[in-house]
């Protein structure tokens, strides 16, 4: 059975484009990329399909061909371009269809995350070469100064209902002292639908740049410092506040890990609760819209300055989606 995609470029240039059952994203940008647009050197065409970025191994059938396709040139790297399309990885939508539930069907529980080296290297059939961020025998270590992707936004559209809140579950730690670390959680692009004269979506790239000017609020506090100093940085934060306690950096706690339990709310009321290692618990909570029921929020290390000597250590990542009736 034939399937017929109507693709869109930011010029106003629309394409049809016909597909097999049995083809994936990757036949569809190379029938564009032969036939229709021309890519310059050292760029790659990428397809929008709603609010996600489209890998190439995701089958057509999957996609709902009412739809517009928005194909867009990009200058970036291997590793940037599956990082972008890391959203419509099939891993992430099994571990949702598969996740066992709780309080009557409404709570999805999902664990078993893999890391985002894992996922890459899954993508791209190899290893991938990233700076700043590789496995050890402890947990995943970030030191990039400007963060690094743990978990993409996801959709919860296998779940066929939207979410009231989502709840993030992540172990980190560090030696790094002075330094703000923590997790930063970004709005999906699904909340910048709003378009342009053309018709175009605003998180769809324009030339060969994408629009970082997206909503997010960065959690930050301080292992080994006292009082722990943890604040919320973005729309409704706060400064430093006093945890009670100061929580341990990783070499005092054994190589033990803090839990971030972090609570977004489609109502905009978010909570935060932190699990020391050695089981003290401070909670706070903060508002601002993160999500739109529909997506989930990215989710990121972060490590002021970064540093390789005393990096970011990040253990297990777990999710709960709390379904609407």
């Amino acid at each position: 059975m034939a399937l017929t995609f109507s693709v869109s470029t930011v010029n106003g240039t629309t394409y049809d484009i016909s597909c097999s059952e049995a083809d994936t994203v990757h036949a569809l940008r190379i029938n564009l990329e032969t036939n229709h647009i021309e890519v310059p050197e050292a760029c790659y065409l990428k397809l929008f399909h709603g609010a996600e970025v489209l890998a190439d191994t995701v089958l057509v059938k999957e996609l709902d061909p009412t739809q517009p396709i928005f194909a867009v040139n990009a200058r970036e790297t291997r590793v940037e371009a599956l990082l972008e399309a890391a959203g419509s990885y099939w891993g992430y939508k099994e571990l949702l269809k598969k996740a066992p539930s709780t309080e009557g069907d409404h709570v999805k529980i999902v664990k078993g995350i893999p890391s985002i080296l894992a996922v890459l290297e899954d993508m791209g059939g190899r290893k991938p070469e990233v700076e700043h961020l590789k496995m050890s025998g402890d947990g995943m270590e970030m030191s990039s100064v400007n963060g690094y992707l743990l978990l993409p936004s996801i959709s919860a559209a296998v779940l066929e209902k939207d979410f009231s809140k989502v709840v993030f579950s992540i172990q980190l730690n560090s030696n790094a002292y002075n330094q703000g670390l923590g997790v930063v959680l970004k709005e999906p692009a699904s909340m910048q639908s709003d378009v342009d004269e053309s018709g175009i979506p605003k998180f769809v790239y324009n030339g060969f740049g994408l629009s970082d000017k997206k909503n997010s609020n960065a959690i930050k506090f301080h292992p080994g410092m006292g009082g722990g100093q943890l604040r919320v940085e973005g729309a409704g934060g706060f400064n430093n506040k006093d945890m009670g306690y100061t929580p341990a950096n990783w070499t005092e706690s054994g190589k033990a890990f803090h839990t971030f339990q972090v609570t977004i709310g489609t109502d905009g009321k978010n909570l935060l609760k932190v699990t020391s290692t050695r089981g003290e618990v401070f909670e706070i909570g903060w508002e601002n819209t993160l999500t739109d029921g529909k997506f989930t929020p990215s989710l990121h290390a972060w490590l002021d300055m970064g540093g390789s000597r005393n990096p970011l250590v990040i253990g297990e990542i777990s999710l709960e989606v709390h379904l609407r009736p």
